[in-house]
């Protein structure tokens, strides 16, 4: 073997093993032992250490740069996600209101004020509410169902559109057939409802206004239409819009009635239970009523 006179021969020999790591260039450094006189040895391995050095601080360098461009990327992401979210609540609340004024348009026909899809939306999410605070129905009722019950809502009569002026302002009491007719709103808004959920199937609060406008007019005691379902077979959301309904339009001014006291629509409700309401709702509004009062009266025109 030629006799190497030079660390920097060595180093250039050793300069793979200085980045791989110190074991194999402690190897290398054996191999040349005999070689080299104490002096380049101590250079050589001076050399080595201030190339791990180097090559540490390379390294190190490039893991705080990833690091910051990791992080620079979670943030554009997060941004991202914020204006979907942003953009998507936008539309949200640009269709709610857009079906808000539609069924406005319908209501405004037998309802003199118009508030009457304002408050009864308000109702039924104070229900929902005290539902989820109890525990109640939690197979149903969870942390979005409060504002989807709400937002669905103002969707139970929207069949009253189909319905002749003649007898849905009729001031008097309705005919056998012309109640008949009358009862025809329920199924005119489910089947409108239903066309629309088949395009949306997973659109939550149109499932439930389909569910609230087919079966609000049912009975706990199954004497309700249009088909007779009683008990728990009537959804959920239909018997808190039920029980809500029906406070509302005992309060407010009819062209075929009077508005009724608070403590009259009270002991009205009061004794529907368990024939008209479902008992476990009608124990929740009786035991929370002030709310109900409180709601009419701030949202009615009529105060």
């Amino acid at each position: 073997m030629n006799k190497i006179n030079t660390h920097e021969e060595i180093i250039d020999l050793l300069s793979v093993g200085a980045l791989i790591d110190d074991q194999s260039s402690m190897m290398l450094l054996d191999l040349f032992a005999d070689e080299v006189d104490n002096e380049i040895q101590a250079d050589l391995v001076s050399e080595l250490m201030a190339r791990h050095a180097d090559v540490s601080k390379l390294l190190e360098a490039q893991n705080q740069q990833l690091i910051l461009n990791e992080a620079a990327l979670q943030r554009h992401n997060t941004h991202l996600e914020d204006l979907v979210e942003e953009k998507l609540a936008e539309i949200h609340a640009s269709q709610l209101a857009t079906i808000h004024a539609l069924v406005k348009a319908v209501e405004s026909r037998d309802d003199d004020t118009g508030a009457h899809i304002e408050r009864t939306s308000a109702y039924c999410k104070v229900i929902a509410e005290k539902l989820l605070e109890r525990g109640m129905y939690p197979d149903v009722v969870d942390g979005s169902y409060a504002e989807d019950l709400a937002a669905a809502s103002p969707l139970h009569d929207i069949g009253k559109v189909g319905i002749a002026d003649a007898i849905l302002l009729k001031p008097g009491k309705h005919t056998p057939d012309e109640f008949e007719i009358m009862k025809t709103h329920v199924s005119i808004g489910h089947h409108t409802l239903a066309s629309v959920v088949e395009g949306y199937p997973e659109n939550t609060f149109l499932k439930l206004g389909c569910d609230i406008a087919r079966c609000h007019h049912e009975k706990w005691d199954g004497s309700g239409y249009l088909t007779g379902m009683k008990g728990e077979d009537i959804p959920l959301s239909a018997r808190i819009m039920a029980l809500s309904d029906v406070y509302d339009a005992l309060r407010s001014r009819r062209v075929y009635k009077e508005p009724f006291a608070h403590d009259v629509a009270l002991q009205i409700i009061e004794e529907g239970r368990g024939s008209h309401f479902d008992p476990a709702l009608t124990d929740l509004f009786l035991e929370h009523h002030e709310l109900f009062e409180e709601i009419y009266d701030c949202l009615s025109a009529e105060k």
